[in-house]
């Protein structure tokens, strides 16, 4: 499928709209796997992201660190609204990986701590 920047764009906004509905903050909850056990939530800035000149949704991150609730390596991250209702899931890998929700630090040992802080290398881009 090939769909126009404008079209991408339009569908990306809208899906910040949703995420950013409600009087909570969107975020990223991190899953030792889908389904599995939650490890930590990241949360994300109100709005919870902004468009890429191509169109594309980069999630921003709160000004505040998110500390980790449970020591595990977290493979399955979901995008949740402000209700935490997962709107979007993807893989979660280190910085050199190519999975949209990239940690800190390299595979193969992507362990998180509880008690430490919740570090993405980098905005997670998305659509």
């Amino acid at each position: 499928m090939i769909i126009s920047q404008a079209h991408r764009a339009a569908r990306n906004q809208a899906s910040i709209d949703l995420a950013d509905q409600g009087a909570g903050n969107a975020a990223i909850h991190l899953y030792t796997e889908a389904g599995g056990t939650l490890l930590a939530v990241r949360t994300l800035a109100k709005p919870c992201a902004a468009l890429t000149v191509d169109g594309r949704i980069s999630l921003q991150p709160a000004a505040t660190p998110d500390l980790v609730a449970a020591t595990g390596i977290p493979t399955w991250g979901e995008w949740c609204d402000g209700a935490g209702v997962p709107i979007w899931g993807a893989a979660v890998t280190g910085a050199d990986g190519s999975g949209p929700f990239k940690l800190a630090g390299t595979a193969p040992n992507l362990t998180i701590y509880e008690g430490g802080i919740v570090a993405l290398a980098t905005p997670a881009l998305l659509g």
